[in-house]
């Protein structure tokens, strides 16, 4: 009985192993996969990126891993994800089906998780327009300079300055979307923020959750966590509509919704885009827009306490073109100030701050570096294999912002994602990148930067793995430049 029951779990294997071989015979080369829990033993959960990264050391720029039963496909070169993005744009601009983006995306309706489709297309183009006239009307100075006042504060005193700058920038997204002032500790704020914070805390278990779905139905706290910060974000971005239906003047834009509202009103009555869905886009500026550049901020501030040298050339720089008046930096002098947009870039490529984009789908039969790629098919771009690439870039491990200045000290970047690529790009790109030069070119104008005395900044290694690579919490001073200084 047992040489029989020995001989039918040979036979099971040998059955699987034959069978997994054939389906995988056209897809790219990678670990072979356990029964039902697929390669997930082997990915780090609190660098998945790097053990990505790793796999494709031994297999190849374009690897194929399963998470569970379901296949992916991980790009961790830069010229591959520009075939795949760029060359093939529409064939790899689909979503997989997240559970998380149901909650997050209001029922997939947003424009980060819904899949590309006709109302994606319609949407995205209203957004992108509202956004650009709503820009406009937002006052990023006004917050770049009131977080340089609190930061004042302090007085030469340490103080952590993450949850200061993703503060500033709610208040400053709060402003460009629904058109109000608030108070750095304001409710509204920090009911906003607190949710973004459940959604980045919920990611791990998002993954979890969309590779084996059954578990959708244990009531796990996470999940109800992230359903509540959900109903709350969504009764604020509901009201706040409502407030703006009930008050839209055609010929006073005051804010994104306001923008958003007019782009909707111009649009064919086709029924694509629905008030659900211009609200949904609405609440999609807030978190990327929130998370994303105060992380980068806040790691601009650890590598410029952590590289002394840096930070001079960078207080160097910013005197010379602000000239002996000691005016303050605009956004004006963005193309004036090379060396900070090398810094900044360098910042977007070393932390890679969002190391795995949101995955993307094959929308049809279609194929990537020679390999088949059937239609949907899950695919991960690992951007923090792509910034680390040593066949692009010299020593990817160092802090060096001159890799992107040519022989004339001008900017010229060249390798850099950071905002992914194609039709699914960051919308709000073009915020992030102004918010991150303004506060910066103001923080950097103002102050000097030291670690705490006594203490060491933590090691980059110790970040915190979520929606995106946030630094280890650590203080710091602000040291006010006076003018014999500058």
């Amino acid at each position: 009985m047992i040489a029989e029951i020995i001989g039918l779990l040979i036979l099971l294997v040998a059955v699987y192993i034959a069978s997994t071989i054939w389906q995988l015979r056209c897809f790219p080369p990678g670990p072979f996969p356990l029964p039902l829990v697929g390669n997930l033993l082997s990915i780090e959960q609190n660098r998945p990126y790097a053990a990505l990264a790793n796999m494709a050391k031994k297999y190849g720029k374009l690897v194929r891993i399963h998470m569970g039963r379901r296949k992916v496909i991980v790009i961790n070169s830069y010229e591959i994800a520009r075939e795949a993005l760029v060359t093939k744009a529409e064939d790899f601009a689909g979503r997989p089906r997240h559970f998380f983006g149901n909650i997050f995306g209001r029922d997939c309706t947003d424009i980060v998780f819904q899949t590309f489709n006709k109302t994606w297309k319609k949407q995205h183009k209203l957004a992108l327009s509202a956004l650009r006239l709503a820009e406009a009307k937002a006052n990023m100075t006004d917050h770049a300079e009131r977080l340089c006042i609190r930061f004042q504060s302090f007085d030469g005193k340490p103080f952590y300055p993450h949850d200061l700058v993703l503060n500033s920038l709610a208040n400053c997204l709060s402003s460009l979307i629904f058109g109000e002032e608030h108070k750095l500790d304001d409710c509204e704020i920090k009911k906003l923020v607190n949710a973004t914070h459940v959604f980045r805390n919920s990611l791990g278990a998002a993954n979890l959750l969309d590779t084996f779905p059954v578990l959708k139905y244990i009531p796990f706290n996470i999940i109800k966590k992230a359903k509540r910060a959900g109903e709350i974000r969504d009764e604020i971005f509901e009201r706040k509509f409502g407030e703006h239906v009930s008050t839209y003047q055609e010929d006073n834009i005051r804010d994104l919704m306001d923008a958003m509202l007019k782009g909707f009103h111009e649009m064919a009555d086709d029924g694509l885009v629905t008030k659900k869905h211009v609200i949904s886009s609405a609440s999609d500026f807030f978190f990327p827009g929130t998370e994303t550049p105060s992380s980068v901020i806040t790691w601009a501030l650890y590598y410029a306490i952590k590289y002394p040298d840096v930070q001079a050339k960078l207080h160097c720089q910013l005197d010379y073109v602000m000239g002996s008046t000691n005016r303050l930096p605009e956004i004006s002098d963005k193309p004036n100030l090379p060396y900070l947009n090398a810094f900044i870039t360098e910042v977007l490529r070393i932390v890679s701050e969002t190391p795995l984009a949101v995955p993307h789908s094959t929308t049809r039969d279609t194929s990537l570096a020679g390999f088949k790629i059937p239609r949907d098919t899950t695919v991960f771009l690992n951007l923090w294999a792509i910034h680390h690439d040593p066949d692009i870039w010299v020593d990817p491990f160092s802090f060096r912002p001159e890799r992107f200045l040519d022989e004339n000290g001008q900017l010229h970047v060249q390798g850099v994602m950071s905002f992914s690529a194609g039709k699914r790009s960051c919308t709000g790109e073009s915020f992030a990148r102004k918010a991150v030069f303004l506060y910066l070119a103001r923080l950097l104008s103002r102050f000097r930067f030291e670690c705490l005395e006594g203490t060491t900044l933590p090691k980059e290694e110790e970040s915190v793995f979520g929606v995106v690579l946030d630094c280890k919490p650590f203080q710091m001073h602000a040291i006010p430049r006076d003018k014999d200084e500058k």
